[in-house]
């Protein structure tokens, strides 16, 4: 079974985001920001299969997590979520151009998202 963290401060979108997966047959960690999902992470013996993680959240945004989480696994796929575009997501372009790294634009559908999952997980 292929894990997923998720990192989303919004709890509804969170839980349903975290329903979907499971659903779907993954196993799901989840986190309402970076530090919490650092936090997750320290007490996991197994890494992680994916990231799935907003941009925009208090105390750490979503690049510097995945920057700090591919320090110790380099090849963590990462699923970016945003709202918001343009110049304040420099990072998220500079890390789009990365191999294993996908954005989704919010709102989104969510069978983009599962298609999303499965191109990074499974090279559907």
């Amino acid at each position: 079974m292929k894990t997923i963290l998720l990192v989303e401060d919004e709890d509804m979108l969170r839980g349903l985001i975290r329903e979907l997966l499971e659903i779907k047959g993954y196993e799901v960690l989840e986190a309402s920001q970076g530090v919490e999902a650092m936090d997750l992470l320290r007490q996991k013996a197994e890494p992680v299969d994916l990231v799935l993680t907003d941009v925009v959240m208090p105390h750490m945004s979503g690049s510097e997590l995945v920057e700090r989480l591919r320090k110790e696994q380099p090849a963590l796929k990462v699923i970016f979520m945003s709202g918001y575009t343009g110049a304040n997501n420099a990072a998220i372009h500079k890390s789009l151009e990365m191999p294993g790294v996908a954005f989704l634009q919010k709102p989104f559908r969510l069978n983009a998202l599962i298609s999303q999952v499965e191109n990074l997980l499974l090279g559907v």
